[in-house]
């Protein structure tokens, strides 16, 4: 199983990161390997979510659970796809205003041993840089 995981303080709010991370229809818009997603259902704190990764090339779709406390905390959870699991988890920790510290975590493994020899080493890169995209974004959108 691999896993990556990255604590860092942004100079946003943990609102605005937050609705960044929730803003699924827009992950194509700003992070490369995602070729596709959208949000499949939604009721209070919980929404199904399919997203397809570009991985070198080979697409592969998956769906998730995302449970959430707004503003706090988003846990992602695979419902069905190429992963043998798939878990992640976002935190958001005001500071100030202008500044939260959010942190990170993902653990996974490709169902398929062939695949994991392929498309690990791309997804474990675009784990790495997950929250600098989502950063970059989120000051994108406040105008940085």
């Amino acid at each position: 199983m691999r896993s990556f995981e990255e604590t860092r303080i942004i100079p946003c709010s943990a609102a605005t990161m937050f609705d960044v991370v929730m803003d699924i229809d827009a992950y194509p818009s700003f992070l490369p390997w995602v070729a596709g997603s959208r949000v499949l259902s939604r009721k209070d704190a919980e929404l199904t979510a399919e997203l397809i990764a570009d991985l070198a090339g080979s697409r592969h779709s998956f769906k998730t659970i995302d449970r959430f406390i707004t503003n706090k905390l988003v846990e992602i959870r695979l419902l069905e796809g190429p992963f043998r699991f798939l878990e992640s988890i976002w935190t958001f920790e005001p500071l100030d205003e202008q500044r939260c510290r959010v942190h990170f975590s993902i653990e996974f493994e490709f169902r398929s041993m062939m695949v994991d020899l392929v498309a690990s080493p791309i997804f474990s890169t675009a784990c790495k840089s997950m929250v600098q995209a989502f950063e970059k974004r989120a000051l994108e959108l406040k105008g940085h």
